[in-house]
Formats: C-alpha cells, structure tokens, sequence
C-alpha cells in the first residue's frame, strides 16, 4: 500500500502540477494517495481534476482526493506539505510598496525587511496550527514547509516539538548540483566532491567547504573565477561561495539602493546588482496562464491531458522534497540541504536558530550533519537575524503591536533607514493595510 501524502495549499495552480507530474513519474511514490486540501474550493476542484486527467493518461496508480477540511486531510498522513501564502499577491503588492513610500525598495520583501515580517505574521499561525493538528492526528508524519519566509516557518512549526518538521527551498538545488559547483569552480562536474559543504540560514547560506576528489579547494578556484559583483565580495569578504545570492543582498542594508528613481511604483524597479523588483503583474499573469490551463484542460469536451502538455517552471526544480520522501521511504541514506533546528550543526549560531545545512536522509528521518563553524563575522552577521525571526515568530502568535514593533526594531534595514517615529508609522499602515489577514491583531 502506497503513502499518504498531503499538501496543504493544495489548490496552487504553479506547484500542485509539478508535484503531480513527479509523484506519477516516481518508481517508489507512483502509488500514493494524494490528498489535496485548500481553503478555496474552485482552485482545489481543478487541481483534482487536472491531476486525475493526468493519472488517467499516463496509466499511473497515483490516488488523488480534494477537500476543504484541513483535519481529514491530515488524519493518518505519512507526509504533509504546506505551501501557502496567506493574503495572496495583493498581500505581497502591499508589501512591497508600503515600504517604498517610506523609502525602502527590497525587490523581494518575503524573508526579511518590514515586507518578510509581515508575510511572517500572516503565515505563521497556520504552520504552528498545522504541527498541533499532524500531532494529534498523524503523530507519525514528516511535515515540511515550502512557505516563505522559511526560516519563521520552521520556528513556528517547532512549537510542537512532538513533531518532525523542517522547511525546504528550490534555493538549496544550487548546492546540491555538481554542474552548478563546477561551473564556479571551472572544473569538469565529475572533479567535484559531493556533496559540498553547507550552512547558513535561508536566503543568506552558502557553500563553506568546496573540494575537488584531489582535495584541491575549489572555494579558492570559484574566487580566483568569480565575476558577478556580489558574489565576488562574498567570496573576498568571507571565504564562502553564496547561491541565491540575489536574496543576499536584501540581508545587507549597504547592498539595497535603487538604479532609478522610485517615482511612486516600486514594482518593476531597476535595483543595484542588475536586480528587478518583483512585479505583482508579472507573477499574476503567470499563476493565471497555469490557473487557466488547468481550466481548459478540466472541462467537460477537453481532451487527453499528458505529462508532457504540462509547461515547465521554476517550481519543477524546487520540488527537492520527492526525493526527500523517496530516500525516507527507500532508505536511500541520501544527502540533501534542509532548514532544521541547529542544535549545534553550526556551532557559532544560536543552538536554536533554523539552519540551512545538509541533513542525512533514510527510513529515520531527516538529520542535520554537522557543518563545523562559518566564519566568526558572518556567523555574527546572521545571529542578528535568527533574533529577528525569533521576535518574528513571537509578534505572530501573540497578536500584539509591541512585539510587531520590536520585530521592526530589530530589522537592520529598517534601523538604516527610519527613525523611530517613521518606524512606528510605517507597522502601523502594514498592520491596518493586512488587517482583513491578520486577525490575531484585532
């Protein structure tokens, strides 16, 4: 008998696709039952159709199911997935130009910054209502988050420490690419030894040891190589090779300033580093053309849907948990990078700081290895954000606007460029813009 699977924000049009299509192509995942739950049952209905049409066409043993009602969904479930995003792209719109007016342009605004701990405050009491229900109801499940920001995901989740749960992110599939890490290194992909070496916290974690199979260091080739501007001071400035590096820069204040002028739009906006601030038009119209696909491929004339109808995106590369799940069920003692609970996998950063580190995968679970110290300044660098995201976290379960304020106090592009009275104003318009989303602030 296959696995029980459930994904919470089941109704996404980007992601659900991209996870049926790999759960169908998997030798040992091929005959899960898929449950699918979402708070909007238009969307939640077509995925199930989708997927079913899908199954349908490729033969597959693959059982899929829809509902509304979040407890059914998790009774008895092997692995849950939670990808949502409370409030929507409206809610991501607002938090990226609320902050503009007041001068802060952060072209992705959902890991850190005014923009990161608001989407924190919306998304985190679900995750933790999440882990109490797997608790009580799938004590047994491993539950992984694929929502931002990640780091806050997993402190919330990790309220319940009862149960096995970790947050994931498409970022770690850089690190984990020997082709990617040659390429740094300007080395064949078969000279790399694998893995690499990871730690940091997510949207700020790097690759700290880098060897060829001679035991050549392959962090001094990627620096000797590196051209990309951010990427090169890293290299200079701490001895460690960053992917992702583009959310790097939000995690430094000294990196954040604008190509053009912010004439009242910030979306769209030419940043330093030949960054583009994200545009809500833009991830509109792309969830929209998956939403409308999906559609027409789901009424009642269409025809034989296929595997290979399915447009790729970006998700088809983050969806590393299949083989987290397939090593966990095979016993495969595979490797992978995770953020977990450090409890000492990088022993200058807090013992509870979510850590991005590579973790040991096999029928016991999901085990962070130990990564050794990053470098002393960087390590102190990201020790101000595990305290920002511990407020984060505790201003969401809360619901009181002091604890929101000392977030904002807390975040060092805020503290850059607003003085304490701006600080205030600016919590203020965010908590009353997201009121209809953030009902524990009423």
């Amino acid at each position: 008998m296959g696995v029980k699977l459930t994904v919470i924000g089941g109704g996404s049009s980007s992601f659900v696709p991209a996870l049926i299509r790999r759960l169908i192509q998997s030798e040992l995942l091929g005959d899960a039952t898929l449950t699918l739950m979402d708070i909007n049952e238009e969307r939640v209905r077509t995925m199930e159709a989708l997927a079913q049409k899908l199954i349908d066409s490729a033969g597959s043993e693959l059982q899929v199911r829809a509902t509304l009602d979040r407890r059914e969904s998790l009774t008895a479930a092997d692995f849950v997935i939670v990808t949502i995003a409370s409030g929507g792209m409206d809610a991501w719109e607002k938090d990226i130009e609320i902050p503009a007016k007041y001068g802060l342009v952060m072209h992705v605004a959902d890991s850190i910054g005014p923009g990161g701990i608001m989407r924190a405050l919306r998304n985190v009491p679900t995750l933790a209502a999440v882990a109490r229900e797997v608790r009580e109801v799938a004590p047994n499940a491993l539950l992984f988050n694929y929502s931002n920001p990640a780091s806050p995901m997993a402190m919330a989740m990790a309220t319940v420490p009862e149960v096995r749960s970790l947050s994931l992110c498409s970022c770690t599939a850089a690190p984990a690419s020997p082709r990617w890490l040659a390429w740094n290194a300007g080395v064949d992909p078969d000279e790399i030894a694998m893995p690499a070496v990871v730690a940091g916290i997510n949207h700020c974690a790097s690759v700290i040891e880098l060897r060829l199979k001679d035991g050549t260091d392959a962090l001094e080739l990627a620096r000797e190589r590196a051209e990309e501007p951010v990427v090169k001071w890293v290299l200079d400035t701490y001895g460690v090779l960053p992917y992702c590096w583009q959310h790097w820069v939000e995690f430094h204040p000294q990196m954040q300033y604008e190509d053009e002028p912010y004439n009242g739009r910030a979306q769209g906006l030419r940043v330093r580093y030949g960054i583009t601030t994200h545009d809500m038009d833009y991830e509109r119209g792309r969830v929209e053309q998956f939403q409308s696909l999906a559609t027409q491929w789901t009424q009642p004339d269409a025809g034989t849907v296929t595997l290979e109808d399915l447009p790729p995106g970006d998700e088809d590369e983050g969806i590393e948990v299949i083989e987290i799940m397939e090593a966990v069920v095979g016993n495969r003692n595979e490797t992978h990078v995770v953020n977990a609970m450090n409890h000492g996998a990088v022993p200058n950063l807090p013992a509870d700081a979510i850590v991005e580190v590579n973790a040991s995968v096999n029928r016991y679970g999901v085990r962070p290895i130990y990564a050794g110290r990053l470098p002393d300044p960087l390590a102190a660098h990201l020790t101000k954000y595990v305290a920002l995201q511990k407020q984060m976290v505790k201003a969401a379960l809360s619901g009181d606007r002091r604890d929101a304020l000392h977030a904002f106090l807390l975040e060092p592009t805020i503290a850059a460029r607003l003085d304490l009275a701006q600080t205030e104003s600016l919590l203020d318009e965010m908590l009353a813009a997201h009121a209809e989303v953030l009902p524990q602030f009423r």
